[in-house]
């Protein structure tokens, strides 16, 4: 296990659920827009299912609830009504904008979503300005957590060994992507602590607990 007795050198966060709370707006997109195929799914059962997993997985596994194969269009029709519904009802998580304004140390993200997804999101919120330059999706390395190798792409990218980040994650794919990248990780768990969570993660509860974890 690596010591992480010194401070980060760069701290790298997860986007959905971790900055902007786009999980239960996405939940309720899956759930209006699959009923359209006769799948029964609540929002709370999608966020349950979907929360941190790729999107390639998520349809899968609905075309398994199914049935059969879903149209080739579904993918960018699902997209299209969440860009909708997130540019209209988006908020970034509680204490997210203070957070990354007082940060003394370099940050980046790393999201399994897309660049415009993800900068959609940065922005309906105002916190794409704070991350210009220093936005990694899974889709630049074509892994998605929990493997590793999104993690491992933007430390290589931003000159900084693995040992010496700290990831901030929400799921558990997420987490398990962090600790496999042999980073420390920080677990935002506002809504009760996951029952997987490894031992050797840290918890926090808002993002205003964040920085006494980085000194």
């Amino acid at each position: 296990m690596n010591d992480f007795a010194t401070s980060p050198e760069l701290v790298i966060f997860d986007c959905d659920g971790t900055l902007v709370d786009s999980e239960v707006v996405a939940a309720r997109a899956w759930s209006e827009y699959v009923a359209t195929y006769g799948v029964q799914l609540t929002p709370e059962d999608a966020l349950a299912r979907f929360r941190g997993v790729s999107m390639n997985w998520c349809i899968a596994h609905v075309a398994q609830l199914r049935g059969q194969a879903l149209p080739a269009h579904f993918e960018q029709e699902l997209r299209t009504r969440m860009g909708v519904m997130l540019e209209q009802h988006l908020q970034p998580i509680n204490g997210a904008l203070e957070m990354v304004e007082q940060l003394q140390i370099p940050f980046a993200l790393a999201s399994n979503a897309p660049h415009h997804k993800i900068e959609l999101c940065l922005r309906v919120t105002g916190l794409l300005p704070h991350f210009q330059g220093r936005i990694f999706s899974a889709y630049d390395v074509q892994r998605w957590k929990p493997d590793p190798a999104l993690f491992l792409f933007a430390a290589e990218r931003l000159g900084v060994p693995p040992a010496r980040c700290a990831v901030v994650e929400d799921s558990l794919p997420g987490v398990q992507a962090g600790l496999a990248a042999g980073m420390k990780v920080i677990a935002l768990q506002e809504h009760g602590v996951h029952p997987d969570l490894p031992e050797e993660v840290a918890v926090i509860t808002h993002l205003g607990q964040l920085h006494p974890h980085l000194a």
